[in-house]
């Protein structure tokens, strides 16, 4: 059997042509610590939008506007209560509260609370497009639709539970749920289409590669989820206690009770 080595130089042979020479391939630099920025207290929750990094301080009550250039904090907003996470999308910062009923919007020409949304209480997740902010209301079992245009709510979609993150895919919103499943809405009726069963406590979902990967808190194994078939396809062990999910080069998750980041290939 020929090595992978071998195997990577004859196909770039085969594409590049006789004669030609094939770029030696290099390794992504070892990632490493540029900046530590002092925030506020407890941060809970980080977003990237109109050029700058953004910073939820649960344990104070703010928002810590950071410019990336300079690993620099140049706006410190007060939101009040526990401010949860945050969302950028049509032009705004959005703001969930753990402590409160309302989501705030937060102005970037101003660094200024402009708008607050009655959406409801124990909220968790927010996700923000120019389209519309989706809010799991975590203590209500229900998920809110909010139209950016109108600062209103537009839909409370019923999904039980405890949801706790909104992951938007073309033609629908994936909602992770403390009860173990993942409700699947559909955006155009604001209607739950389908509940698929995954690990206990999925706190996170993130699309990855065409399929919805899925973490599970109290569980030992994530999920992959079909989005075709509404079906979870397969289960990775990663060891109990998974919390977050980065999809780049490779899956990236976070094992919050091992205190370790696993490194995944999914084929």
């Amino acid at each position: 059997m020929r090595s992978a080595s071998t195997a990577i130089a004859l196909a770039a042979a085969l594409v590049l042509g006789c004669g030609a020479t094939a770029a030696p391939v290099q390794k992504p630099p070892r990632p490493k610590i540029l900046a530590k920025i002092r925030v506020g207290s407890e941060p809970t929750g980080i977003t990237y939008g109109a050029g700058s990094v953004w910073a939820v301080n649960y344990g104070d009550g703010t928002v810590v506007r950071i410019d990336p250039s300079r690993n620099k904090v140049v706006a410190r907003v007060n939101v009040g209560g526990a401010p949860y996470t945050a969302s950028y999308g049509a032009g705004s910062l959005w703001v969930s509260f753990f402590d409160g009923s309302s989501v705030a919007r937060v102005d970037p020409a101003t660094n200024q609370v402009v708008a607050r949304i009655e959406a409801g209480q124990e909220q968790a997740g927010i996700t923000a497009t120019d389209a519309g902010v989706w809010v799991a209301v975590y203590g209500q079992g229900e998920v809110v639709r909010i139209d950016p245009a109108t600062n209103r709510a537009t839909a409370r979609i019923r999904v039980g539970g405890q949801p706790e993150d909104i992951a938007l895919t073309p033609g629908a919103a994936w909602i992770p749920n403390e009860n173990g499943t993942v409700s699947r809405i559909d955006p155009a009726s604001n209607t739950v289409v389908a509940k698929i069963r995954v690990g206990p406590d999925p706190d996170y979902a993130v699309l990855c590669r065409g399929r919805l990967w899925v973490s599970s808190l109290q569980g030992a194994r994530i999920s992959l989820v079909d989005l075709a078939r509404n079906k979870v396809s397969s289960r990775i062990r990663v060891g109990l206690g998974s919390v977050g999910i980065g999809c780049g080069r490779a899956v990236w998750v976070a094992n919050q009770a091992a205190g370790t980041v696993v490194r995944l290939r999914d084929r």
